[in-house]
């Protein structure tokens, strides 16, 4: 008989604690929100939300009723979640914000400083944080919400895949989601970069749905290196080169591709298959920090057009000294440029020092970013070729055979 009672006892507190679907919510009660901008204002922050327009969304002819499958809604307020509640007025949905992908900041907003978002972002129990994060070069983000994309039907999918394939295959683009920018902004001896994004073409014609009707639309978006971060407030901008350089050197390079100059005019092409890269800190006689970075990469050879016989193994070798030169000259020179340009730690040397020698980074830690700048870093690759294709010569070679 007493088993019974405590089985009922505990059945009427499992009940208790567990109510099932209390905070439960209906998907026609919530406007979906996929990508949100966030742009600086005279009132506090502007507020761009790109939501499913979810009665559009299953149509492949455009919708049952012709618009457009998402909207954007833009409101001020002193704070990001009284912008999102003045949204109301418009929408007639709760903004929910679980499935963002992409966040977006105006350039103005991120050069004044992103702390006061983040703060709300994080705090956000709805938001998670697998999202990326991009900054508006020279423009709003408002205005990159505004574009309508070709091959994915809602553009904040296109901005998230479009990221997730040039940073794989490019290299010059970074996938920074919340978790990381934060870690790097509060780690010591490291700053964050942040993924550009722009308007290519004018924003009129990036809105309407006839733009991406054409074979060649007029507008597009276009991603553009990477932002530099000190602290918390973008810095400059690096072009495509020098965030290839970045990113090797964080080891987030998974493939891309380069070229090398042949002795006698010409070029070899290479495509690279993996890059890893690890960083050092020695100090020299006097005490000073003296940094490496060693880059291990593997390529393949994927076009030659310059009169060389690769079927030799010496050409083959002479070609991967080239490589390496190149990858010295190139990185060191772009690590110097956002060494002296802006005192950014944007590839956590100083982290490396702090890790290895912590009391020695107890004396430059107050002052790292101008102290970086003065630092000797030196850059050692190593290059693999492991495939030439599969042919050996130059097709115009045997062309030009009698």
């Amino acid at each position: 008989m007493w088993e019974r009672k405590v089985l009922t006892v505990l059945l009427i507190v499992n009940l208790a604690i567990t109510p099932g679907c209390w905070s439960k919510k209906e998907l026609n009660e919530l406007a979906v929100v996929m990508a949100l901008g966030i742009d600086t204002h005279e009132n506090g922050y502007a507020v761009s939300a790109q939501v499913l327009n979810s009665s559009e969304t299953g149509s492949k002819k455009g919708g049952s009723m012709g618009s457009l499958p998402v909207v954007t809604y833009k409101s001020v307020g002193k704070t990001i979640p009284d912008a999102l509640q003045r949204m109301l007025s418009m929408a007639p949905r709760m903004p929910y914000l679980s499935h963002v992908r992409v966040l977006v900041f105006g350039e103005d907003l991120a050069r004044l400083g992103v702390s006061d978002v983040l703060d709300y972002i994080s705090r956000n129990h709805q938001l998670r944080t697998d999202f990326f994060m991009l900054v508006a070069k020279n423009g709003k983000a408002s205005d990159i919400l505004e574009v309508v994309t070709p091959f994915e039907y809602v553009p904040a999918n296109s901005l998230y895949s479009s990221i997730l394939i040039s940073q794989k295959k490019w290299a010059a683009t970074g996938k920074v989601t919340l978790q990381q920018f934060v870690t790097e902004l509060k780690r010591s001896g490291s700053d964050p970069v942040l993924s550009g994004v722009q308007l290519n073409g004018s924003l009129a014609e990036a809105q309407s749905l006839e733009n991406v009707k054409q074979i060649s639309p007029s507008t597009l978006l276009q991603h553009t290196g990477l932002g530099v971060f000190k602290e918390d407030r973008l810095v400059g901008w690096l072009g495509e080169p020098p965030s290839k350089a970045v990113n090797y050197v964080l080891n987030r390079v998974d493939n891309t591709a380069g070229y090398i100059s042949c002795p006698d005019g010409g070029i070899v092409g290479f495509g690279v298959n993996r890059a890893d890269t690890s960083l050092d800190v020695t100090l020299n006689s006097k005490g000073i920090p003296e940094f490496s970075a060693e880059l291990e990469i593997e390529a393949d050879v994927n076009a030659v057009q310059c009169p060389i016989d690769i079927s030799r193994p010496a050409v083959i070798d002479e070609l991967e000294k080239d490589i390496e030169d190149k990858y010295n000259t190139n990185i060191s020179k772009h690590i110097g440029l956002v060494q002296q340009r802006y005192g950014s730690d944007v590839f956590g040397f100083g982290e490396v020092l702090h890790r290895k020698y912590p009391d020695v980074w107890k004396k430059y830690r107050d002052h790292w970013g101008e102290s970086f700048k003065t630092m000797n870093i030196r850059v050692d690759a190593d290059v693999a070729i492991r495939r030439i294709g599969s042919i050996i010569q130059p097709i115009n070679q045997k062309v030009d055979e009698p």
